[in-house]
């Protein structure tokens, strides 16, 4: 199984909502997807690889996810600040993405 996306819990970017508060966005970090800034801009790096890492307890005692992105930097995020999406199939394109109803993304097409 790999992590394929990672969403952050009690993080991420205000933007305005036209009013004096703004709403607050987790901040999603996807495989094959492009990371984007604090105003949820897209840059121009995509997300080539998300891993799980369990440090020894003894020494480090936390857990973190490693996130890989295409200008060769690895980012460092605390485990116990987002959720993670896991997958067997890492080649299959989420329905909210392309627009797929969810019985053909589960099921491949066969209805």
């Amino acid at each position: 199984m790999k992590v394929v996306s990672l969403q952050s819990v009690g993080l991420g970017a205000v933007f305005p909502s036209g009013s004096y508060e703004g709403i607050n966005e987790p901040y999603v970090l996807e495989v094959g997807k492009k990371l984007k800034d604090g105003r949820g801009e897209e840059l121009d790096v995509t997300v080539t690889e998300i891993n799980y890492q369990q440090g020894d307890f003894d020494a480090y005692g936390f857990e973190i996810y490693t996130v890989h992105t295409s200008d060769g930097h690895i980012r460092v995020l605390p485990a116990d600040k987002y959720i993670a999406e896991w997958s067997d199939d890492t080649d299959h394109i989420s329905p909210d993405d392309i627009g797929n109803d969810i019985h053909e993304f589960l099921h491949r097409g066969d209805k």
